[in-house]
């Protein structure tokens, strides 16, 4: 039986429940959107639109130069004439392009973006060896680098343009884009478009590209050969420059960078890697690049 005192505690608790009790049907909590890889800004339209553009144009050259035999007619290949089938030939070489980059050392430990900015500036106007066209400073203000703490893509891309508009080797109409690394053709791998993109880019338009990566995650069966040890980083730019070898499925392709890590676990200098490597390299980071 309720006695007067515990009625009065009932009655209390009730009118508390009713007062800080939701409204009935009140709507739920709405879930925020799941941020971009890297906590990167999604692509506006007309980015988009720019990047399947590169892609489109990307893809006709290399049916183009595949078609053709471009690449093996660059490295006077030979190819047997005459009625007779025990002609001799050279040697074919391996299809590759590099173009004549040099390494630059980031200065500071957020630095990688502006660093590889420096580098292709260095390429796109030409510089003599061991000079700048920009200092790194100069080059992340274009890229806001000191105000993010790093170096988003399309801050980068930014950067780029600033840092090569009206240069000797920037070809005409050339326009820096952003674009996402995907299985266009779904068989299973990302590295045979990486390779062609680079493929396009270096022996095509004669340029570098600015590549995000994970270098050497200790949870990652991949890493960067210039990031021998294993950090957890939150991304690092490094800039492809070369190529060797199209894409068969193997390790054999390859993919020439630059890197500027020396004092960031890294190291500073020319590099390579398997393409499906650094194919993977970006998938586990952004799965940007800029081109």
């Amino acid at each position: 039986m309720l006695n007067r005192r515990n009625l009065a505690a009932l009655m209390t608790a009730f009118v508390l429940s009713v007062l800080t009790a939701a409204p009935v049907g009140a709507a739920k909590p709405v879930k925020p959107p799941a941020p971009m890889p890297g906590g990167e800004r999604p692509l506006t339209p007309d980015e988009l639109a720019a990047s399947d553009r590169k892609i489109a144009g990307a893809e006709a050259y290399i049916a183009s130069v595949d078609a053709s035999g471009q690449d093996l007619v660059a490295l006077s290949c030979v190819t047997p004439t005459g009625s007779t089938t025990s002609a001799t030939t050279q040697a074919c070489y391996v299809p590759q392009a590099y173009l004549p980059v040099e390494a630059r050392d980031q200065t500071f430990g957020h630095y990688c973006g502006p660093a590889v900015g420096q580098v292709i500036a260095n390429y796109s106007w030409a510089m003599k060896s061991g000079v700048n066209k920009y200092t790194q400073g100069r080059i992340a203000g274009w890229m806001k680098t000191d105000a993010n703490g790093l170096t988003n893509a399309p801050e980068l891309e930014d950067g780029l343009e600033s840092g090569t508009i009206g240069s000797p080797r920037r070809p005409a109409g050339w326009d820096w884009v952003v674009s996402g690394l995907s299985d266009l053709d779904r068989d299973g791998t990302t590295a045979d478009e990486l390779q062609n993109y680079v493929r396009s880019n270096v022996s095509g338009s004669k340029m570098p590209l600015a590549i995000p990566v994970k270098p050497h995650s200790p949870w990652s069966s991949y890493h960067l050969s210039s990031w021998p040890k294993a950090v957890n980083s939150p991304g690092h730019w490094i800039a492809a420059y070369g190529w060797y070898s199209y894409w068969t499925g193997t390790t054999f392709a390859r993919i020439y960078y630059t890197d500027s890590s020396r004092d960031e676990g890294g190291s500073t200098g020319k590099f390579w890697n398997p393409t499906r490597d650094i194919a993977a390299l970006v998938m586990q980071h952004t799965k940007r690049f800029v081109w």
